[in-house]
């Protein structure tokens, strides 16, 4: 496994979309449609076979976001679930968690690459697939990692497909920030990783001002957060009322209707 700080200069120019590509992945942003398009772009462009997305914001584990295959539903659901069997030993999660400090970390992992046979097993042998290539990013409040993939029968990435979805990485993870950002709902989302969405979406925010607008949006009083954070409840009281004024709303029900 291979990880660098930075995608590769050179690789920039070797990455020529079209505007119907563009247009493809952009209007899909904030749809359901955002990860079969980042599949279908990646495919196009590098010969990717499979797509994955994760973020980690207040958890203590990567979410999901979403995986896809042009192999079929059923190597992607064996995909996503190896990989969250074995997300502790996959080098990617460190650099979420921002073990190895902030930026953007390109890794590269091959099945040969990997010593556990379990882990080998369930993530790349269950699903076939041969080799990966991430872009991750981590940022004072937030990680996020797009993993493009290619099947056992395609083979690892060539030189000229790796430097293509090396470039393409960098694109297709602005697109996830402002997907993630403003976009993603849903039960899971609300109930896990509030904190990366309100780091993305209002990076004005102090961190104790993030983290009490976080346990408001999932139901905390000010009397339970500050029993959490080991505050006096007058210091919760008065960061949520900061939070509100930096996001531009006026009650706990303006805050939640954002969300």
């Amino acid at each position: 496994m291979l990880a660098l700080k930075k995608s590769n200069p050179a690789n920039e120019n070797v990455l020529a979309l079209t505007a119907a590509q563009c247009a493809g992945l952009v209007e899909n942003i904030g749809s359901a449609g955002l990860v079969p398009a980042l599949l279908k772009l990646g495919h196009e462009v590098c010969r990717a076979d499979f797509v994955s997305i994760f973020c980690q914001g207040d958890r203590d584990v990567p979410l999901s976001v979403g995986t896809d295959s042009c192999k079929g539903k059923r190597r992607a659901e064996q995909a996503a679930q190896g990989y969250n069997r074995h997300i502790d030993q996959d080098p990617n999660t460190a650099l979420l968690s921002g073990s190895n400090g902030k930026g953007d970390f390109l890794t590269h992992q091959d099945a040969a690459d990997i010593k556990s046979f379990t882990y080998r097993r369930d993530c790349y042998d269950l699903p076939g697939i041969a080799g990966r290539i991430s872009l991750v990013r981590r940022t004072s409040t937030y990680g996020l990692s797009v993993s493009l993939y290619t099947a056992e029968e395609t083979g690892v990435f060539d030189q000229p497909n790796r430097a293509k979805a090396e470039a393409l990485l960098a694109f297709l993870l602005a697109a996830v920030e402002r997907h993630v950002a403003f976009s993603l709902k849903g039960s899971v989302w609300m109930e896990q990783d509030i904190q990366a969405r309100l780091a993305l979406s209002y990076p004005g925010l102090t961190h104790r001002e993030r983290e009490v607008a976080a346990m408001a949006i999932k139901g905390r009083t000010a009397a339970q957060t500050a029993q959490i954070l080991g505050l006096a409840e007058t210091t919760i009281i008065t960061h949520r009322k900061n939070a509100y004024k930096r996001m531009n709303v006026a009650s706990l029900r303006q805050l939640v209707a954002k969300f």
